[in-house]
């Protein structure tokens, strides 16, 4: 705690001492010439006397001047320290036994929200809240100095953060301890920014973690995730082997969307935006086999939608709001299940068309800029969110339910970087009745475009074009060469950048796909661009473990197609192929 100096004041200025000892000396000074001159004249006789009493009276007349030239130079300094103190943050205070207020100096209603008058010979720990007051009571009867924070009430729904500096006062008269009263919410706005940014910083550490292992693991589990896939052709496959195949493709895949995840709250996925609908979303997940399985798990619940029919379009991407909304109900629902004891086993589903006109917005209690949004709330009826733990929900991996039982830890991170990836808010409501997630997104006001019904393989087969797949990896050349051959291409691969130039010069091809990733040689952007110095209307489609990155923009902007992530599917593969070749 800072220190207040022990001189029974708090103001403690070099030169109001200074002024102080200039007029105490003085006024010694005189009394004691005072007493000198009153002896002198009284034992002295009159002749004597007499002049004697003019040289005092000339001296007296100097020290009287001099007296009001320095109590002069003290009011300006007392005006000056009052202008100080008056325009200070700070209240600074002293009480007496009775532990009322016998000193005020600062600014006490932006401190307390009352003025000096009200709170002077009134006990200072009023000010404070009920819990704090005790603290403050208990301290002071320690009789010791000591620091403590709290919040101050300064007006109507208004509180403030402070921090009390308190100091006893031993041998002087009437007061028995004085101290500051700080307002520290600039500091406590420091520290949430520091926190916020640290996380960031972690967050963004992660990111580079997650992009670094996304490439290697999204290859390997291609083999797990596609070739069950093309082994899956085979129409004579035994039904006892064709079921192994699918669980091990559909395990491919649910370890691909981790990855997936991971890139989701590292945002350096670049959103595939397109105009949609939320209610379409949610209609069409809860009519789909992931929510019949997670619904499985919680049959006794029940999930009850308010869906706006006018609702309005947004700009966004599919699958992310789609496991967003995922996401949500399986949280939901595992909060309310969680909860035994109530009869209440319903999750809400509601979306809604919102307007915000003002900065405040009434409904989410916080600063929006105004314009149009569509709503889409989750209520939940479990216990409720501690209040300790409301600021963490959104961290990567934190949880304080059981892992093997609850996924990661990394359902809600995903939520809150997909709304921020797409420019939009949440906000999180909690109390003993149960939870509720607000998410708005800026409304696009587009019409829907017309749905395209899935390709069938029959649609995207070929006629025999030539096609070149370059990539680093001998298991990728395989599955793409295997994958195409089955749509009726003829294909040909090369492991890197430099033979694929090779190969071009000698052997024109139809089109090219081609690996962004390939070290140590060349890149697929540097690669392009060489083979198109040779061949100027060279057709490729791009595919990579990594999310869509610069070098993929890059590309497409100087003739580049379809970009593929890998894991694919054949449709995966075959649709960018074949709409590629028919432009």
């Amino acid at each position: 705690m800072p220190s207040l100096k022990k001189n029974n004041t708090i103001l403690n200025f070099p030169r109001y001492r200074k002024l102080s000892r200039k007029i105490n000396g003085l006024l010694q000074s005189w009394a004691a010439l005072f007493i000198c001159f009153a002896l002198l004249i009284l034992f002295l006789p009159a002749p004597t006397g007499k002049p004697l009493c003019l040289i005092f009276s000339m001296i007296n007349g100097s020290f009287i001047i001099l007296l009001l030239s320095w109590l002069k130079n003290l009011k300006s300094f007392m005006k000056e320290t009052g202008l100080i103190l008056s325009n200070s943050k700070d209240l600074m205070w002293a009480m007496d036994s009775r532990l009322n207020v016998t000193v005020i100096c600062g600014d006490p209603e932006h401190i307390s929200g009352n003025n000096t008058m009200a709170l002077l010979n009134k006990p200072l720990a009023s000010i404070l809240p009920e819990d704090a007051r005790d603290q403050f009571n208990t301290r002071i009867r320690e009789n010791l100095p000591f620091s403590m924070e709290c919040l101050i009430s300064n007006g109507e729904n208004s509180t403030l953060p402070v921090q009390i500096l308190a100091e006893p006062i031993h041998g002087s008269g009437q007061d028995t301890f004085h101290g500051i009263i700080r307002d520290v919410s600039d500091q406590k706005k420091l520290q949430r920014l520091e926190k916020e940014l640290n996380s960031s910083k972690q967050l963004k550490n992660l990111g580079r973690l997650a992009g670094s292992v996304a490439h290697d693991l999204n290859n390997i589990l291609a083999g797990i995730a596609t070739y069950p896939e093309i082994l899956l052709l085979d129409e004579n496959l035994e039904p006892k082997i064709r079921k192994s195949l699918t669980i091990i493709k559909e395990s491919g895949r649910n370890a691909s969307a981790v990855v997936s995840d991971l890139l989701t709250i590292s945002r350096s996925t670049r959103e595939d935006c397109q105009v949609l609908n939320i209610n379409t979303i949610i209609e069409r997940f809860m009519t789909g086999p992931e929510f019949k399985k997670i619904k499985a798990a919680y049959e006794k619940l029940e999930i009850e939608m308010h869906l706006e029919p006018e609702l309005l379009t947004i700009s966004g991407s599919y699958i992310h709001i789609e496991k967003s909304i995922m996401h949500l109900l399986i949280n939901a629902l595992e909060e309310t299940a969680a909860t035994a004891s109530r009869s209440n086993g319903t999750i809400v589903l509601s979306t809604a068309n919102y307007y915000v006109d003002k900065t405040k917005d009434e409904h989410t209690k916080q600063n929006l800029s105004p314009g149009e949004y569509v709503m889409l709330e989750v209520l939940d009826a479990g216990k409720g969110i501690p209040e300790e733990y409301l600021n963490k929900i959104f961290d990567p991996f934190f949880t304080k339910k059981e892992m093997d039982r609850s996924g990661t830890g990394l359902g809600l991170t995903v939520v809150k970087n997909t709304i921020l990836n797409h420019r939009g808010k949440i906000f999180v409501a909690s109390d003993e009745n149960g939870t509720k997630f607000t998410l708005l997104f800026p409304v696009l006001r587009s019409e829907l475009p017309m749905a395209n019904q899935p390709a069938s393989l029959d649609e995207i087969r070929g006629n025999g074009e030539t096609l070149l797949v370059v990539d680093d990896l001998a298991s990728q050349r395989k599955i793409a060469e295997t994958i195409l051959k089955n749509l009726g291409y003829k294909v040909f691969s090369v492991a890197d950048g430099i033979r694929a130039l090779d190969f071009i010069i000698h052997t024109p091809v139809d089109l090219l796909i081609l690996d962004m990733v390939m070290a140590p040689s060349i890149s697929g952007l540097e690669t392009y661009k060489r083979i198109k110095k040779i061949r100027p209307d060279q057709k490729a489609i791009l595919a990579s473990g990594h999310s869509e990155s610069e070098d993929v923009l890059k590309a497409q902007s100087i003739g580049a197609g379809t970009f593929v992530k890998k894991p694919y599917t054949i449709l995966d593969m075959g649709i960018a192929v074949k709409e590629e070749l028919d432009e």
